[in-house]
């Protein structure tokens, strides 16, 4: 599975993908978890871009689209 998220998973069209991810605690109360790097370069994300967490029963974690990107 390692190797597979190495890979430009975007160019050979290899999504959805499974991993499993372990919280870390962060300050005082706070948790997080590392997205995988293969979905990361499958939606093309870079520093500083923004994701949209939903959480409705399951937790969703989505790409938020740039104003400039959405469709008219």
């Amino acid at each position: 599975m390692a190797e597979l998220e190495r890979s430009d998973v975007r160019e050979v069209g290899l999504m959805p993908l499974l991993v499993e991810r372990k919280l870390f605690k962060i300050g005082e109360g706070g948790f997080a978890v590392t997205l995988p790097k293969a979905w990361i370069n499958y939606h093309r994300l870079k520093p500083g871009d923004t994701v949209e967490v939903v959480v409705d029963g399951d937790l969703i974690i989505r790409v938020k689209v740039k104003p400039e990107e959405k469709l008219i």
